[in-house]
């Protein structure tokens, strides 16, 4: 739920959401660490990305390369969409503002969906954040 605050309101006038802001934190690094984990096993397939191994692949994503699949497990992957969430999501706790509760729902169920999937995973992970987002809006309700 947003709080109305006047026009001339900064960050450093607003209260901040102390839960919020640690859920996007938590999140924002999540996705961080994906990103480096990732690229650093990576890295010797990332050299094949700039010689258009990517580009038009004859096996329609079906059998991918190790280059395909190192993309799809780096950059193509969810970490920077999650280390974006999680920047927004500190964003506006910084700015006492509370995310809808869907994007805790969402967040909450993907990673409780991939950890069913996938063992051993860091997915339970996002539930932290989940509950947190889910918390703050029910306290703020």
């Amino acid at each position: 739920m947003a709080v109305a605050y006047p026009a001339n309101a900064t960050s450093a006038t607003v209260p901040a959401l102390r839960p919020v802001v640690w859920a996007g934190r938590i999140t924002a690094f999540l996705g961080a660490l994906h990103l480096v984990s990732t690229t650093v096993l990576s890295m010797e397939h990332v050299p094949a990305w700039f010689t258009g191994q990517l580009w038009f692949p004859t096996n329609a994503l079906t059998n991918l390369t190790p280059g395909q699949g190192a993309f799809w497990l780096t950059i193509g992957s969810f970490g920077l969409p999650l280390l974006t969430l999680g920047l927004l999501v500190d964003w506006l706790g910084r700015r006492g503002t509370i995310p809808p509760t869907f994007a805790a729902w969402m967040l909450g169920g993907w990673g409780t969906l991939g950890s069913a999937l996938l063992e051993p995973t860091p997915f339970i992970l996002t539930l932290v954040p989940a509950v947190m987002l889910l918390r703050a809006a029910r306290k703020s309700a």
